[in-house]
């Protein structure tokens, strides 16, 4: 199945009157995740289901994902998906969506490079994505270790990658 891992688009900065939970896009993120959902769409299979964090921002980046992808997409919120939410529960929920066969994660650093590290079995690694951006993997959830391959990373402004090494070279 293929597995697109999105970190949600950019977001207004928390204060004293707005808390975490309830940030929202900026128009500037609300602009990249709908030019980076169009990229997603024209680069192969699109999503069926969309799991995202029930945080404003996720949600919102997830909606503007699904608008692109196929017109049965089912858009889903999940606590599975939170900051510091549990990663091997999150892979087991994953693997139960065999059937579907295409999946978008919609989510938050640190945990969405803590999940792609996990799946391409690289948990030593710190793999880290950009706001809005999005990798697209190829996961087999009957298999452990290593249940996921590479397929490419995109960020928002830039040309997709096809190199894991390339994508998340250490500098």
């Amino acid at each position: 199945m293929i597995v697109y891992v999105m970190r949600h688009a950019e977001a207004v900065e928390g204060s004293d009157t707005l808390q975490d939970e309830w940030r929202y896009l900026t128009e500037k993120g609300r602009s990249a995740a709908e030019k980076m959902s169009s990229s997603i769409a024209r680069f192969g299979p699109k999503p069926r289901l969309t799991i995202t964090s029930p945080l404003t921002r996720a949600v919102q980046t997830a909606e503007i994902a699904a608008e692109k992808a196929c017109r049965k997409n089912v858009v889903v919120a999940s606590g599975l998906l939170l900051p510091g939410a549990d990663i091997g529960e999150l892979v087991a929920r994953l693997k139960e969506c065999r059937a579907t066969k295409r999946v978008m994660l919609v989510g938050h650093e640190p945990q969405l490079g803590a999940l792609v590290a996990t799946l391409l079995g690289r948990e030593n690694e710190t793999i880290s994505l950009k706001k809005g951006a999005c990798v697209a993997l190829e996961f087999d959830p009957d298999k452990d270790g290593k249940p996921a391959s590479f397929l490419w990373y995109l960020a928002p402004g830039k040309k997709k990658l096809t190199s894991l090494k390339k994508a998340f070279s250490r500098k």
